[in-house]
């Protein structure tokens, strides 16, 4: 049973469910939240119920599952996901105390430097100066042509 539901179009087609349903909660009648955001959140659930229907479909004509494969490399990528994840995870709370400019260059380095495989003294300088280009790139971008209004920092406000 448990191998069943090793099924990579099933276990798709939960996770996009999953996403679906976190992404539908908390949108409102603002038009800013039904044009792009609910458009795009439909787009996930019709991919997840077309993922499901495939799922079903195999298992009606028997055909052979593809399960999912943890090999070795895949656990390491699974790592690095989960990785990447709380360092998003700590980046969103932390954005609100120090602001979203220093925390985004913070996020940026950390995962640049987490994600630097060959530790060499030029990658590890490359894992600093790039996320800094990128922020200064993007302050200038979206404060000075887009003017995007970004959350201030909550713990250093008198």
């Amino acid at each position: 049973m448990i191998k069943k539901l090793a099924d990579l179009d099933l276990l798709t087609a939960l996770m996009l469910f999953v996403v679906s349903a976190v992404f539908s909660v908390g949108s409102s009648s603002d038009p800013k939240d039904w044009a792009f955001p609910l458009l795009a959140n439909y787009v996930t659930l019709g991919i997840a119920i077309a993922f499901l229907a495939k799922f079903l479909y195999a298992r009606a004509v028997k055909h052979t599952p593809d399960l999912v494969d943890m090999t070795a490399e895949n656990w390491a990528s699974a790592v690095d996901v989960v990785v990447s994840l709380v360092i998003v995870l700590i980046y969103l709370f932390v954005m609100f105390g120090l602001g979203f400019w220093p925390a985004s260059l913070i996020m940026l380095i950390l995962t640049s430097l987490y994600l630097t495989r060959e530790r060499t003294a030029r990658n590890i300088q490359q894992a600093f100066i790039v996320p800094i280009c990128i922020a200064i790139v993007a302050y200038l971008i979206f404060t000075q042509v887009f003017y995007v209004p970004f959350p201030e920092a909550g713990w250093f406000v008198g």
